[in-house]
C-alpha cells in the first residue's frame, strides 16, 4: 500500500423520495487498500458502490477519484455537471462487477472481454482481443475463451466478468455482492481470484457477505447500516471487539445463521 490517496468520498448522500439511503457518507480509500464492505441488507451498500462510479447520482456530496471530481467541474464557486461524454470517460477508470454477471449471450467469453476495450479505449480488433485472452488467462478460463455465457457455469461467468472489468485497466474495483449469485460450491473460485487482484495491489471496494473472505483480504472494514458508516476499522479489530452495537448484533446474527 503506498498510502496515496485515491478516492475521496466526501458527505455523500442519496435519496429516493424522503428516504436516505446512503446517509452523510465520507471515506477516503489510499492506492493498494480493500476496503469490506458489510452490513445488512437495505444498509445502503449497494447504493454507495453505484454512487462511486455515476451509475446512480448522488443526491449531495462530493467523490474525486484521484482528484477528479466524479461529478463534474468547479466553475465560479458551484459545480457545473459533466456531460455525459465527460461522464463516461471518467467512469472508465472504475471496473465494476455486479451480482449478476450482466454478459451478452452471443458474444463468446473471448468477446465479452474485448468488446470495451474496442468500443470504448478505440483498439484494433486484433489488439483488443489479444489483451482479452490476456485476461482470460489470469482468470484461469484460456480453455473457455470461445464458449458463449450459456455454455458456462455462473462462476467462471463471473470470472469472465472481472476479466471484462479489468481489461479497461481501471485504477478501481467495484465488487457489488459478486458471490451472491452462485451456488456455494462455485464461490470459492471467484473469491480466490479477487484474492489474487488484492495480491496484485490493485485498490477495491467490496460489498460482502462472506465475513470470513472479508476477514482474510481486507485491509479494512466498512459496517453500513441505515445507510450510515457506523464503523471503518481494521479487519481483525472489527470481528473481535466491534465498538458498536449495531455492529454486535450483526455478527452475532451472522454467525448464528445455519450454514446450507
Amino acid at each position: 500500500m503506498s498510502g496515496e490517496l485515491l478516492l475521496s468520498i466526501r458527505r455523500v448522500s442519496k435519496t429516493f423520495g424522503d428516504v436516505p439511503v446512503v446517509d452523510r457518507v465520507d471515506l477516503d480509500v489510499s492506492r493498494g487498500e480493500i476496503v469490506m464492505v458489510i452490513g445488512p441488507s437495505g444498509a445502503g451498500k449497494s447504493t454507495l458502490l453505484r454512487c462511486v462510479n455515476r451509475m446512480e447520482i448522488a443526491s449531495e456530496g462530493d467523490i474525486l477519484l484521484e482528484g477528479v471530481n466524479m461529478a463534474g467541474e468547479m466553475r465560479n464557486g458551484k459545480l457545473a455537471p459533466d456531460p455525459h461524454p465527460v461522464t463516461a470517460r471518467k467512469r472508465r477508470r472504475i471496473g465494476m462487477v455486479f451480482q449478476r454477471f450482466n454478459l451478452f449471450a452471443h458474444l463468446t467469453a473471448l468477446d465479452n472481454v474485448a468488446i470495451g476495450p474496442r468500443l470504448v479505449l478505440g483498439m484494433k480488433r486484433a489488439e483488443a482481443r489479444a489483451l482479452a485472452a490476456e485476461h482470460l488467462q489470469r482468470v484461469r478460463l484460456s480453455q473457455h475463451a470461445m464458449k458463449r455465457p450459456a455454455q458456462l457455469s455462473g462462476g467462471q461467468q463471473q470470472r469472465v466478468a472481472i476479466a471484462r472489468a479489468m481489461a479497461m485497466r481501471p485504477v478501481l474495483m467495484l465488487f457489488d455482492e459478486p458471490t451472491s449469485a452462485l451456488d456455494p460450491e462455485l464461490v470459492g473460485e471467484v473469491l480466490e481470484v479477487i484474492r489474487e487482484l488484492a495480491d496484485a495491489g490493485m485498490t477495491m471496494l467490496v460489498v460482502t457477505h462472506e465475513m470470513q473472505f472479508a476477514r482474510e483480504i481486507g485491509t479494512r472494514v466498512l459496517f453500513m447500516d441505515a445507510g450510515r458508516v457506523l464503523e471503518d476499522a481494521a479487519p481483525q479489530a472489527f470481528f473481535a471487539t466491534p465498538r458498536h452495537e449495531r455492529a454486535r448484533e450483526f455478527l452475532r446474527r451472522v454467525r448464528a445463521a445455519p450454514v446450507g
